[in-house]
């Protein structure tokens, strides 16, 4: 079982106590800065018992540091190896593994946005050692939702889709007045604007729906339902053609958009989606650019997000649309 962050603390405390070899340290010293440590960070306290576990613990090779912990004269503990913290111990093989499996996961959600490349979680890991230092502040922030709900569900997701079990899902969208269960054939999870979604095969709708993991309720795997294959759903080329979560009928369509001098940079250095191409660079310095997408809700969000500084061009309907949104948000600002 992984140890808990109280433990954790308690291991560190320990261990800084047998670093400091210009005192002696007895089970009732230990205990007492434990407690001070505990104090500190949740308002607790530790047993004498929780802390001889603890050191039973650190010196076990697995799932402990194997670290050299004596006690001399029957009463005061130390490291053998003067030079010893379990600050310094390597990654063992064991952790290594669950390492590469980490980082396994993450490479097969192809939808995690906060995870572009290895790249970005070795930025996450290296601030998050700094940032542990006291003296230090953390220098790289995240987006992050505190009131996100929802993510408590992605471990049973994810085995799900790995393990292609059947799901019973309980799930209660914005529009129904009460929740409703379905079977589900889990594919692929994908996060777009800081929620996340899992899509999959509706035992009902019988086709690929998706599911905001902040609306559903509860989650379990079923082990004597079929899993539904699909073998026209796959995740590398699903999403390719259109921008967020939402798959609308109606195909790919070329939208031109002219985007004025002001905001022509920022569309440039970051595309609305992967097709865009620069299409004519006018004498004023707006660009006109082309991306070939499924027209759905979250692409006029992306366009209506620039306000003046994107017009639509084509298709004329698309272009009627965000024209019509405007005037409706123009008149509640209307005296």
């Amino acid at each position: 079982m992984p140890a808990s962050k109280n433990a954790l603390l308690r291991y560190q405390t320990i261990d800084k106590c047998l670093c400091n070899r210009l005192r002696e340290w007895t089970l009732q010293d230990l205990v007492e800065k434990c407690n001070e440590a505990m104090q500190e960070y949740c308002g607790t306290s530790v047993s004498v018992r929780s802390v001889q576990k603890d050191i039973e613990f650190m010196r076990s090779d697995s799932p402990g540091y194997g670290a050299p912990i004596m006690v001399y004269d029957r009463k005061y503990y130390t490291y053998a190896d003067p030079d010893y913290s379990i600050t310094k111990t390597p990654v063992s093989a064991q952790d290594l593994k669950k390492l590469n499996e980490a980082i396994l996961i993450l490479k097969q959600m192809t939808g995690f946005e906060s995870f572009t490349g290895l790249e970005d979680v070795v930025c996450r890991l290296e601030d998050r050692a700094h940032s542990l230092d006291k003296a230090a502040a953390s220098v790289v922030f995240f987006e992050r939702n505190d009131q996100l709900r929802g993510l408590e569900y992605l471990p049973i997701l994810y085995q799900a889709i790995v393990q292609k079990k059947v799901l019973r899902l309980q799930y209660h969208s914005f529009k129904a007045r009460q929740p409703y269960t379905y079977l589900f054939s889990s594919y692929a999870l994908k996060e777009f604007r800081n929620r996340w979604f899992v899509f999959g095969w509706h035992e009902k709708a019988k086709y690929v729906v998706n599911f905001a993991l902040d609306r559903i309720e509860s989650a379990e795997i079923v082990d004597n339902e079929v899993f539904i294959e699909n073998d026209e759903f796959n995740p590398a080329t699903y999403f390719n053609e259109f921008i967020g979560v939402t798959k609308l009928d109606g195909g790919v369509q070329t939208v031109r958009f002219e985007a004025s001098r002001a905001e022509a940079p920022y569309i440039r250095t970051k595309p609305l989606h992967h097709s865009q191409r620069m299409v004519e660079r006018k004498q004023d310095g707006s660009v006109i650019f082309e991306i070939d997408v499924i027209i759905n809700q979250e692409l006029i969000r992306e366009l209506m997000g620039y306000a003046e500084g994107v017009k639509v061009l084509a298709p004329e309907r698309l272009a009627r649309t965000i024209r019509n949104k405007f005037l409706v948000g123009l008149n509640q600002y209307t005296p």
